[in-house]
C-alpha cells in the first residue's frame, strides 16, 4: 500500500510539474517515470559493499606516510596556492603525527585518532593545529593552522612498514 502509494505520488507530481512547467523543456511523465524505476533498482547492495570494504581498509592501517600533491596557503583575504612539499607519517599505535621536510628534518606532534566509517581524522593539539582527514587508506586532506592563517595540503597515502 505505501509503495504504490509513494509512486502515485511521484506519478502526480511529475504530471502536475510538466503542466505548470512553462519556460523549461520536460521531458514526457512517462520518460520520467521509466527514470523513477531505474532509480528504485539501483543496487544498494554493491554500494554498501564498497563502503564496508573501505571501512575495513581504513581500520586496518597501523601507519601511512602521506605526500601533498597540490596545497594552498590561507589567510585573512585570500588563498594561494602553494608548493607543499612536508610529508606526514601518521602512526596509529604511537598516536603521532610526524612532519618531515625536504631534507630529512622531522617533528613529532601526539595526536589523537578516530574512525569515522569511511574515514580516519586525526587532530592534535597545541600552537599549531593539525587536523588530517584520510579516505580508507589513500586519499588524504591537511588543514593546519597557524594563527588564523591555514595551511591546505591534498594528496595520497600509502602504508609504510
Amino acid at each position: 500500500m505505501t509503495k504504490n502509494l509513494s509512486f502515485l505520488t511521484l506519478v502526480f507530481t511529475l504530471l502536475a510539474g510538466a503542466s505548470f512547467a512553462k519556460t523549461s523543456p520536460t521531458k514526457d511523465p512517462v520518460e520520467l517515470i521509466d527514470e523513477a524505476h531505474q532509480i528504485q533498482n539501483f543496487d544498494f547492495q554493491k554500494l554498501f559493499e564498497e563502503a564496508d570494504k573501505i571501512y575495513k581498509i581504513s581500520k586496518a592501517w597501523k601507519k601511512i606516510k602521506c605526500e601533498p600533491k597540490t596545497g594552498f596557503v590561507c589567510t585573512k583575504k585570500e588563498c594561494v596556492k602553494k608548493d607543499i612539499s612536508t610529508t606526514l607519517i601518521l602512526d596509529k599505535k604511537k598516536e603521532t603525527i610526524t612532519r618531515c621536510d625536504k631534507q630529512g628534518n622531522c617533528e613529532d606532534f601526539e595526536a589523537e585518532f578516530k574512525q569515522t566509517g569511511v574515514f580516519f581524522n586525526v587532530q592534535t593539539e597545541g600552537p599549531i593545529g593539525t587536523i588530517v582527514r584520510i579516505f580508507g587508506d589513500s586519499r588524504y586532506k591537511e588543514i593546519t593552522t597557524v594563527g588564523l592563517d591555514a595551511y591546505i595540503a591534498n594528496g595520497e597515502c600509502l602504508p609504510v612498514e
